[in-house]
């Protein structure tokens, strides 16, 4: 290995003066830190032959007596691996290529290796290590013809070295073979190789022997085994900083008192590349007096030093990316000049169709350019396809973006903000799905557009910003419309935020009334996704006063449908109720029978809110015929899951679970995850009413595996507070205390109050099954406060009656009694016939049990003709069998 190697991919001290040979077996002790710390003992010949190029210095690896006790960090599954491909056995693996950017540590890893196995004693014929210096910006590359007379040296050290260079390569050989023969394995290592002419004619010809290669470029080796060395784990990036620095300064402390910040420069500022880390160490080391902290802010700032540029003597990260680009640029312009370009892409990848925007040539083009970048190690290609770069080569590279080689970035960026609008676009309309769309080339089926904007999610909405940041206006505008639909399927509620306020900025620097109507528009959606109400309703009434002034009625009837919306949810009901009559008003006068179908769909919803449930359902199925016969698939899913609610209102459950099955089944069809959980949730809701517990807590688990795919806490809450419910009907009632406790904890956080009352009113439930009344009483009775505060009479009637039959349990039977009288009032107020039934039930029996029997059977009686009204016969035939044992 080199002598005294100051850090990773460094090139050996200058050779020996030209003629002049270090004695036989001059010893000389090696120490240096990359990715961890070696020491070896190295006997070494340089030989100048005649010609170009560079000396070759061939170093002896003899291994080391205190190799136990040395320390690799983060590198010992490689370590392994390599070791099992370089056992002395049969079997050929072929040349052993470990190929990575520069500074990641391959010639750490690879010396560290050769040490071990030369402490195993596995080639005993000799552990030779060459650096063929194939990044030298000087051009100063080993080529074989200066190796071979150094390995003879060493390999056979009692034989006379031919004279010429051919003579000497087949000289070379001879004596592999002879060794082989002899079954003295030799293991040769070529450290920076640039290209396999530098190392064909060096690999040993005979299967016993070993070759181990480090490069930066992939290699066209014959037989060749690649083993690509990736960054280093957070963890063990961090400890090879700390390391170093204790090592540099003992007793040390700053990464142990800035924890946090040390991680951050390891990982995120250093990028967990072994090089960076080390130089960054170093300066820290040099500088007892710097914080982590300050150091990260000088290196972090706009304009600052950046970790690319930092030195450490005359070591940088930059320098060592330099070798690479300049290499690049003699071998491939083409190549090179892309580099930079791909800097300009927002996101930390992309694919092959964005490089060929920014590139301006076509994508069977570009992709041989992005196979050249990554042979260089200056790409890394994904798991899924893309591209990526380390965040380093990220920098220095942008430091190329003016070169004069470079084209200009300005056009560059344009083509793929066009690139990125005009796909969108496209896969915008597959993902509506209406009927009567023309054919689009770029997707052939909806899955395939869901499948390309999941991938270049984070690319569009950094585009968004991009175009904003640009001054770009329009193009916000129209990128950040054609992205609202997905986002709102898939979820992304942060991220439609974030659109919807680049596309509002930009919409008011235009001062268009009508852009800035549906910006409007769309800000009303995001911020009710987001559940900022108050907000939402502000906008969306902007945008429908701007769309009346501009007389533009298709936008009037939107913003009043997404009003009505927003209204339903602050349950103000009544209000929300007339936005939908406006929209369907608007929609009949239009003619346009798709925007009825919304119309009518969340009219529905909103009737339901208010218990006109005959007009909810005479609604849903309106709009469910439009959607069925328009064949948007995904506004029928819609229907038919309101639909469901609506039925089981009316106590209709089997067509409300059909409906709700079939909600289900169109929305996995269509790959709306977010929607597929809501029809699995009231499908649970459903199948509890018909007493079918195990597929509710199946249904309801699955909503739940949904939500927490989405992140969607405010869902979460939901799916484990009626999991809680279907837990506690089939008697797991520790279970469905910890998920009522989860949702009210859930619904807290989020400041849901009525997802809170509905949590602690169910936990209530499940706290009187395992007879901790005392608890359930105060559920019970935070739940009826919650409701009474929020207005909401239907589910304070709930709280009352829960509150009472716990009230009954402890034997308090005048207080359980006036709470079953509250829910009466309210469910005649409500004129809520099932519920009225349960009120008068639960009332009778704590009328019995306070010893007022002639009460309870008047009582019994009242909720006979209530469930019987309802349709109820279960229900109907319990009562009357607590009141035959009254008889």
């Amino acid at each position: 290995m080199p002598a005294n190697p100051p850090g990773p991919e460094q090139t050996p001290a200058a050779s020996q003066p030209q003629g002049q040979l270090p004695p036989t077996h001059e010893v000389r002790n090696s120490q240096g830190v990359q990715a961890g710390h070696y020491n070896t003992q190295n006997n070494y010949y340089v030989h100048q032959a005649a010609g170009t190029g560079a000396a070759a210095v061939v170093t002896t690896v003899t291994g080391s007596a205190e190799h136990a006790g040395e320390l690799l960090v983060g590198r010992d599954d490689q370590l392994e691996r390599l070791l099992n491909l370089l056992a002395p056995t049969e079997r050929n693996p072929g040349p052993v290529v470990v190929a990575g950017m520069g500074g990641i540590g391959k010639t750490t890893l690879s010396s560290h290796t050769a040490s071990v196995a030369a402490d195993r004693g596995w080639f005993p014929g000799g552990v030779l290590f060459v650096d063929l210096r194939g990044y030298d910006l000087d051009n100063h590359q080993v080529q074989p013809e200066r190796v071979f007379a150094s390995m003879l040296r060493i390999l056979a050290p009692d034989d006379q070295v031919p004279a010429t260079v051919d003579e000497q390569a087949a000289a070379y050989h001879q004596v592999l073979s002879r060794l082989a023969t002899q079954r003295r394995r030799v293991l040769l290592v070529l450290d920076n190789a640039a290209t396999s002419t530098q190392i064909a004619d060096l690999v040993p010809r005979a299967g016993l022997h070993r070759t181990l290669i480090t490069s930066r470029d992939t290699l066209s080796l014959p037989g060749a085994h690649q083993f690509n060395l990736d960054v280093m784990h957070a963890h063990d990036a961090l400890q090879l900083l700390s390391a170093i620095l204790t090592r540099r300064r003992p007793g040390d402390r700053r990464t142990a008192s800035e924890p946090d910040a040390a991680k951050r420069l390891a990982v995120t500022t250093c990028g967990a590349l072994p090089l960076a880390v080390e130089i960054t160490a170093s300066v820290l080391a040099d500088e007892p007096d710097l914080s982590i902290t300050d150091l990260i802010a000088e290196l972090e700032t706009v304009g600052g030093t950046g970790v690319h540029r930092l030195p450490a003597g005359e070591r940088t990260v930059g320098a060592v990316i330099d070798q690479s680009w300049h290499r690049l640029r003699t071998r491939h312009p083409d190549a090179a000049r892309l580099l930079p370009l791909l800097t300009l892409n927002p996101g930390s990848d992309f694919h092959t169709d964005a490089a060929a925007a920014l590139a301006g040539h076509p994508p069977a083009a570009t992709v041989s350019w992005l196979r050249t970048l990554r042979h260089a190690s200056l790409l890394r290609r994904t798991e899924s396809g893309r591209w990526t770069m380390h965040d380093l080569i990220r920098n220095h590279a942008r430091d190329h973006l003016h070169h004069s080689d470079t084209p200009d970035p300005n056009t560059a960026t344009q083509r793929l903000l066009d690139h990125y609008e005009q796909t969108t676009k496209a896969a915008d309309r597959h993902l509506r799905d209406l009927a009567g769309d023309l054919e689009f080339e770029r997707f052939t089926r909806r899955e395939d557009a869901l499948a390309w904007l999941d991938a270049e999610r984070a690319n569009l909405v950094a585009a968004v910003g991009l175009a904003l940041t640009g001054r770009q206006h329009d193009l916000t505008t129209r990128l950040a419309a054609a992205l609202d639909e997905y986002l709102h399927w898939r979820h992304h509620v942060s991220d439609r935020l974030t659109v919807s306020e680049y596309s509002l900025i930009a919409a008011q620097h235009l001062n268009i009334p009508r852009t800035l109507a549906a910006s409007l528009n769309y800000s009303g959606l995001a911020l009710r996704g987001a559940r900022w109400f108050g907000e939402a309703i502000t906008a969306l009434q902007k945008a429908r006063d701007l769309y009346g002034e501009l007389g533009d009625r298709h936008g009037e009837g939107r913003a009043w449908n997404n009003l009505g919306n927003v209204l339903r949810q602050v349950r103000r009901f009544d209000e929300a109720i007339t936005a939908h009559q406006n929209h369907l008003k608007i929609c009949r006068e239009l003619n346009d029978h798709h925007a009825e179908g919304v119309a009518c769909n969340n009219l529905g919803s909103a009737l339901q809110e208010v218990r006109r449930f005959d007009e909810a359902i005479t609604a849903h199925q309106k709009a469910r015929d439009l959607f069925q016969k328009l064949g948007d698939r995904h506004a029928e899913g819609r229907a038919w899951n309101n639909l469901g609610n609506a039925l089981q209102e009316v106590r209709r459950f089997d067509e409300a679970i059909t409906a709700h099955q079939k909600a289900r089944d169109l929305f996995q069809k269509l790959g709306d995850r977010h929607a597929e959980g809501r029809a699995w949730n009231n499908l649970g809701n459903a199948l509890q009413e018909v007493r079918r517990f195990d597929e509710a807590i199946t249904a309801h688990q699955n909503h739940l595996k949904i939500c927490r795919e989405l992140n969607d806490h405010h869902a979460e809450g939901v799916a484990r507070n009626n999991l809680g419910n279907a837990l506690r009907q089939v008697r797991r009632f520790d279970d469905a205390i910890t998920a009522c406790q989860k949702a009210r904890d859930l619904f807290q956080e989020l400041g849901d109050r009525r997802g809170e009352g509905g949590s602690w009113n169910n936990l209530g439930s499940a706290l009187q099954e395992v007879r901790r009344f005392d608890e359930a009483i105060t559920a019970h009775q935070k739940a009826r406060d919650l409701y009474r505060e929020l207005g909401d009479r239907h589910a304070e009637g709930r709280a009352w009656n829960n509150l009472g039959n716990a009230l009954r349990q402890v034997r308090r039977f005048n207080e359980a009694i006036t709470a079953h009288q509250n829910h009466l009032k309210i469910c005649r107020e409500l004129n809520d016939h099932h519920a009225e039934g349960v009120a008068w039930n639960n009332l009778g029996l704590a009328q019995r049990d306070s010893g007022r029997p002639e009460e309870a059977k008047a009582a019994g009686t009242e909720a006979i003709s209530a469930f019987r009204m309802a349709g109820d016969a279960h229900n109907e035939n319990a009562v009357n069998g607590w009141l035959n044992e009254l008889s």
